[in-house]
């Protein structure tokens, strides 16, 4: 049922391309909107910074279960995209 999750090169690649760039256009999308936040990750934000920020304060935030989220989503969308488009051999 679920062996089209078993890892190859191209399913990490077409991961990796998918989480990056769902990343830089959300964080596109998000800055023309709103000029002071930077966020980084797509569909679950997992990093955000925020300005201007003075000295001495923290003006960003990190969610490590979000980005846990955010890989497992595109791998499993990558896995489906290339189980789906492979020619049966």
């Amino acid at each position: 049922m679920f062996s089209f999750l078993k890892p190859s090169l191209l399913k990490v690649v077409l991961f990796i391309a998918l989480f990056m760039l769902s990343g830089w256009f959300w964080s596109i999308y998000v800055i023309s909107r709103i000029s002071d936040t930077f966020p980084f990750g797509f569909p679950f934000q997992f990093f955000l910074a925020w300005g201007p920020c003075q000295p001495g304060e923290n003006c960003s935030e990190f969610n490590g279960l979000y980005l846990v989220l955010d890989i497992l989503i595109w791998y499993v969308v990558g896995a489906w995209i290339v189980s789906r488009f492979k020619r049966n051999e």
